[in-house]
This record gives C-alpha cells, sequence and structure tokens, in this order.
C-alpha cells in the first residue's frame, strides 16, 4: 500500500513538472511573440509619432489600467485558485464580469471631462471615451481565459494572445501611416482588445448559462475582493508617477518617462509574467503540500534570475547606443532615466513572484494589507522626487523599491515556511554572473573605436556580453542552468 502511494505522488509530481514545462514553453512563445511584435510596432510608431502623443496615451492609460482592475473583481484568480467549481458559480461570475465592464465603460466615458481637467489636455477627453469601450469588449471573455488557464490550455491561449497583438500592431501601424496620430494608438489598442475576445471564445468549449445566482459569488467574495483590493491601491500607487508627471511636469517628459518605464518592465513582462501565469495554477494544486510548494517557488526564482538579471545588467551596460540605435536622437532623455530604472526592472523581475504565494494560500488579506504600507511610502517617494522633475521621480522610486526588498520577500516566506537564507542562495550565483559580463562589457567598451556607430557597437556588446554571462555560468553555477534546460526541454 506505501508502495502504491509513493507512486501514485511521483505520478502526480511528475505530470505537475510536464504542465509546468509545457505551460512555460507555450507561454513564454505567447509572451516573447507579443513582446517582439509590440518591440517593433513600438519603434516604428516612435518614428512616425510624436513623444506628446506617447505622453497623451500615457495619459490615459493610467485612468483604462485603474478601470481594468475593477472588470473581474478577482474572480478569475478564484476562478483559478478554487478546487471544486459549478456551472451556477461559474455562469454567475461571467454575467456579474460583463455587468462590470459595462458598468467600468460607462463610468470613465462619464468621468473623462474630469481626467481631462486634472491633466489640463483637452485631447484626453475623446481618447478615453474611445478607449473606455474594451472594457465592454474584454468583460466578455475574461471567464472564457480564466477557465482557459485552469485547464492549463496555454497552447491555445498561445495563439490566441499572440494573433491578436499581431492584428492590433498592423491596425496601429496602418493608421498611422496613413495620418491618424494619436488616434493610431488608440486603434491599436481597440483592435487587440476585440480580436482577443473573438478569439477567446473560438478557443474555449465553455459557454454561459443563463443563470446569475448571487449566493454562489458570495462564496467567493472575501478571496476576490483582498485580491482586489491589492490590485486597485498598488495600481493607483505604482501609476501615482505617471498621474505627478503628467500634470506636473506635461506630455513630453510623461512619453520619455513611459518609454523608459515601459522598457524597464521587459524582464517582468516577458519572464516572471510567463513563469507566474503558469506556476499559479500549479502552485494552487499543491497549495496544502508545503515543502513541495517551497521548493517549486525555489526553482522558478531561480531560473527567472538566471534569465532576468543578465537582461538588466545587460541593457545597463548598453543603454546608450541601444537608445540612440532603436529610438533615435529625440528620445535621448530616455537614457538616464533608463540606468537609474534598470536596478528596479532586476528587483521587480523576481519580486512579483511573491503573489503567486498569497494567492494560492488563500491570503489575499495579507497581500492587501502589505500592499497599502508600500503603497503609501512608494507615493510619498515619488512626491518628493517630483521636485527634481522626471530623473527625480525615477531615482525616488529606485531607492524605495531597494528599501522594500527585503520586507517584500520576507511577509510571503513565511506562509511557506522559507528562510530568506535559502532564498539567497539561488540567487547570488547569477548575480555574480552578471557581476562579471557587465565588467567585460565595459573593458571592450573602452577599448571599441569612438567613432563606432551604435548598431555596431551593439552587434559587438550583446553577443560578447551574453557569451561572458554563459560561460561564468557554466563554471560557477552548473547545476541551475542545467535545471532551467531541464524544465524548458521537459526533461525531468
Amino acid at each position: 500500500m506505501d508502495l502504491d502511494v509513493h507512486g501514485g505522488r511521483k505520478e502526480k509530481m511528475k505530470s505537475l513538472k510536464n504542465n509546468a514545462s509545457s505551460g512555460v514553453k507555450w507561454t513564454a512563445t505567447s509572451q516573447f511573440g507579443r513582446n517582439g511584435l509590440q518591440l517593433v510596432s513600438t519603434i516604428i510608431l516612435a518614428r512616425l509619432l510624436a513623444p506628446s502623443d506617447f505622453g497623451l496615451i500615457g495619459m490615459a492609460t493610467v485612468v483604462i489600467g485603474f478601470g481594468a482592475l475593477f472588470k473581474d473583481l478577482g474572480t478569475s484568480a478564484a476562478v483559478i485558485q478554487r478546487k471544486n467549481l459549478t456551472e451556477e458559480l461559474v455562469s454567475s461570475i461571467f454575467w456579474m464580469n460583463a455587468a462590470f465592464g459595462f458598468l467600468v465603460m460607462v463610468s470613465i466615458s462619464l468621468a473623462s471631462p474630469l481626467v481631462a481637467a486634472f491633466y489640463q489636455e483637452a485631447r484626453v477627453e475623446p481618447i478615453l471615451k474611445l478607449l473606455s469601450v474594451t472594457f465592454f469588449i474584454s468583460g466578455l471573455s475574461i471567464l472564457q481565459q480564466a477557465i482557459l488557464e485552469r485547464e492549463l490550455e496555454f497552447r491555445k491561449l498561445s495563439l490566441v494572445e499572440i494573433s491578436a497583438t499581431l492584428v492590433g500592431s498592423l491596425v496601429g501601424i496602418g493608421s498611422a501611416l496613413n495620418g491618424y496620430g494619436v488616434w493610431s494608438l488608440v486603434y491599436q489598442t481597440l483592435a487587440t482588445a476585440s480580436a482577443t475576445t473573438v478569439m477567446l471564445w473560438t478557443a474555449s468549449r465553455w459557454r454561459p448559462k443563463p443563470l446569475c445566482r448571487w449566493d454562489e459569488v458570495k462564496s467567493v467574495r472575501s478571496y476576490s475582493l483582498n485580491l482586489t483590493g491589492f490590485n486597485v491601491f498598488n495600481y493607483f500607487v505604482r501609476n501615482a508617477d505617471y498621474l505627478l508627471i503628467g500634470r506636473y511636469l506635461g506630455a513630453r517628459d510623461l512619453g520619455f518617462y513611459t518609454l523608459a518605464y515601459q522598457i524597464m518592465l521587459i524582464p517582468l513582462h516577458s519572464i516572471s509574467a510567463v513563469v507566474g501565469r503558469v506556476m499559479f495554477p500549479l502552485y494552487s494544486q499543491m497549495q496544502e503540500d508545503t515543502a513541495r510548494f517551497r521548493s517549486a517557488y525555489l526553482k522558478v526564482a531561480g531560473a527567472i534570475a538566471l534569465i532576468t538579471f543578465p537582461m538588466m545588467f545587460g541593457l545597463w551596460a548598453v543603454v546608450e547606443p541601444f537608445i540612440l540605435t532603436l529610438f533615435g536622437p529625440p528620445w535621448k532623455p530616455v537614457i538616464s532615466l533608463l540606468m537609474i530604472l534598470a536596478p528596479v526592472g532586476l528587483i521587480q523581475s523576481i519580486g512579483t513572484t511573491v503573489g503567486g504565494i498569497y494567492q494560492a494560500r488563500g491570503r489575499t488579506d495579507w497581500m492587501f494589507r502589505w500592499g497599502v504600507a508600500a503603497g503609501v511610502i512608494y507615493l510619498l517617494a515619488f512626491i518628493i522626487g517630483l521636485r527634481w522633475g522626471i530623473v527625480g521621480v525615477a531615482v525616488a522610486y529606485a531607492i524605495t523599491s531597494l528599501m522594500l526588498t527585503y520586507p517584500n520577500f520576507a511577509i510571503p516566506f513565511t506562509l511557506i515556511d522559507l528562510p530568506i537564507r535559502n532564498f539567497s542562495e539561488v540567487l547570488w550565483r547569477p548575480f555574480v554572473a552578471c557581476l562579471i559580463m557587465f565588467a567585460g562589457i565595459l573593458a571592450l567598451k573602452i577599448i571599441l573605436p569612438p567613432d563606432l556607430t551604435g548598431n555596431w557597437v551593439l552587434a559587438v556588446l550583446v553577443p560578447v556580453g551574453g557569451l561572458i554571462y554563459l560561460a561564468t555560468n557554466w563554471l560557477m553555477n552548473r547545476n541551475q542552468v542545467m535545471e532551467l534546460i531541464g524544465i524548458v526541454g521537459g526533461q525531468q
């Protein structure tokens, strides 16, 4: 009997590993595909549009992103985390989400004149009114996506997301070429949302039943509302820099800051979000086995560090030729901002992984409380930094992120009995390898001809830096590298 139980447990673990490997592959395919398309479209649009156009969208995006937090009230995560689902619960949540999508659309449309007055920029009002339609569109497919994620159907999700991003990019670029200016970015967003909803309905077999029972929804109320509370407060704080810059420094400075911020978030969006999206449903399956949960988390954190740390160190080392070559001289102020924000990207690429611990353990109340405490500190830092312009805001962001690093990890680690010391052991080797890579790139930059153009500088420094990092890891961190290769390759 004991042998059978043990064998069954091993088979279950093997199945989880296979699901994780497959999920990471397909989600990574989606993320890299979308990021690649978005990067190409951003580069093209940056040359066709003015920085102020991006600044206007940045102003509107703060409000749109905030409204997005209410379109499902955390119910998607609850559907994924919940062990047993009923048709009554899922259908009830679908109709509630559809209603909230419509309500958010109307609310933002009505509030758009106030937002324009806040920014002292009349052009924001019509932009917001049209962008608000995306809430009604996307509200009709939230549950389809959550169910596909719960069922680990990441292949279908990957195809949907890449295809929708391609549609949006083509619409945006085509509109810019035809002289639509800032509206090109608006049409791009609408096209992406519409294509996503249509494709999710096509990919998902589930269809809502014509029923809505409030008693069913109440069963996930505590979990979802705490998660929503965290997301709302966290979003407001994380976008307070956008609000303050847009209000007091103008669209042009916000355009520079927005581009720097988006580039800084590339590791988080392309790596951490990929792994976190796959691991959350898997963490939920092992939520009652602390030892397995802890072991899985450490492997995930180490794998993320292996990839994201060199991305941020490498960007830090080649930031000037990177910006001037890809975006052009008008975007030169972004260089100093990225040098300040690159360490923030490194910290957040790992820091964002703790959300899965809170959610899988069902402690979104802890998540909310910590979010409020940290958020107040960030907000005060942004207000202080604003005195020195966009550079001051970026410096305030970096300093505060560094200050809050320890409690950001220590608090959720208590839920899985994970000492900080054990966590540090999986990070220090990739960090040291990055320092060696960084020193090698700087040394090579010194001996390169001063008249070498930016594209040639990148062509030399990027591959050399990559080789230094790979060689260093192979010498001092081979076990972790092999684990990552095993995860990616599906080896057990």
